[in-house]
């Protein structure tokens, strides 16, 4: 079961997330389902089409059932089957 304290251990594909904060202005207020992910990037499913999002320069607020949790994105850097194989609590 997912939490907001073992989520960097988890898939993160399907669920639900929203840029709050990053390096690039442009990016802050994408939102939608995480649809890929990759050693330096995360594929958002929006409204308006797929963004591939850096991860180094984002704060994610991922949706965990009804609770949301704020992630940084430099802490998700890496092969999501290597991450996942870690168990990394925040």
């Amino acid at each position: 079961m997912i939490t907001e304290k073992n989520i960097l251990s988890h898939e993160l594909i399907g669920l639900n997330a929203r840029i709050e904060k990053s390096l690039n202005k442009y990016l802050e207020g994408i939102e939608g389902t995480i649809i890929n992910e990759t050693k330096k990037t995360i594929t958002i499913e929006t409204e308006k089409g797929r963004k591939i999002i850096p991860k180094d320069v984002v704060i994610l607020k991922i949706n965990i059932g009804s609770k949301s949790v704020l992630v940084d994105g430099k802490l998700l850097l890496g092969r999501p089957e290597e991450r996942i194989k870690k168990n990394i609590r925040i």
